[in-house]
């Protein structure tokens, strides 16, 4: 009886969670900054590109419509990254040649199992804390990979994100999001999850997050 109610707390808790990251997801997509530039972007491509106009506002459907629906506790990482590059693509609409978009991630990795809305919000950042901040633009780079041998690998997430120079030392808790993301990974994975956020050698900033593989089967107890 014990070990059931335990289990049912924990159930409960990673429900939370993950209920709070999509109401941060969706206060995020819904803000009226984000909604104002899109739909402005839209209304100028309705002129001058209508085709592009149609894409971007099916993307921004879909976006919508992602964080609007039930959100599953776990998602694919196939899955998760269709739903980042909706939001990407409504951004590229915007930035256009600003911002230079990088996807590193093998076919094999794309049924591995993740915490849903996991990466979105590290994405969003490096958009809105990052990039738009510089008048030239920047690039952005997501990866995943293997990590370690036999019954200690993991996989490795990143998104890699150029930043201004005076914001390179002041991370530690930049951006919406990164509070939950670091409690989901504690209460999923216990130790066996990591995540960071600072910067690398070349000055850009990189957040990362590291989990066991097959990460839904694997809960921490």
């Amino acid at each position: 009886a014990h070990t059931l109610c335990e289990r049912e707390f924990r159930e409960q808790e990673y429900a939370k969670l993950a209920a709070e990251a999509q109401l941060s997801a969706l206060r995020s997509q819904l803000d009226p900054h984000f909604l104002f530039n899109a739909l402005t972007t839209i209304s100028y491509l309705i002129d001058e590109a209508p085709q592009k106009a149609g894409a971007t506002l099916l993307r921004l459907t879909r976006l919508l419509r992602g964080m609007l629906g039930k959100t599953p506790e776990f998602t694919s990482l196939g899955d998760e990254l269709d739903l980042i590059s909706n939001y990407l693509e409504i951004e590229k609409a915007r930035f256009e040649e600003r911002l230079r978009i990088s996807v590193c991630v093998d076919d094999s990795l794309l049924r591995e199992r993740l915490p849903a809305l996991i990466l979105q919000p590290l994405v969003e950042n490096a958009v809105k804390h990052g990039i738009a901040e510089l008048s030239e633009g920047g690039d952005l780079v997501i990866t995943a990979e293997i990590i370690g041998t036999n019954d200690a690998k993991r996989m490795r997430l990143s998104v890699s994100n150029t930043i201004a120079a005076k914001n390179r030392r002041n991370t530690a808790g930049a951006g919406h999001g990164l509070a939950n993301v670091r409690q989901r990974l504690a209460a999923y994975y216990g130790k066996n999850a990591d995540f960071r956020l600072e910067p690398d050698a070349a000055g850009n900033i990189v957040a990362e997050i590291i989990i066991p593989l097959s990460g839904a089967e694997r809960r921490a107890a």
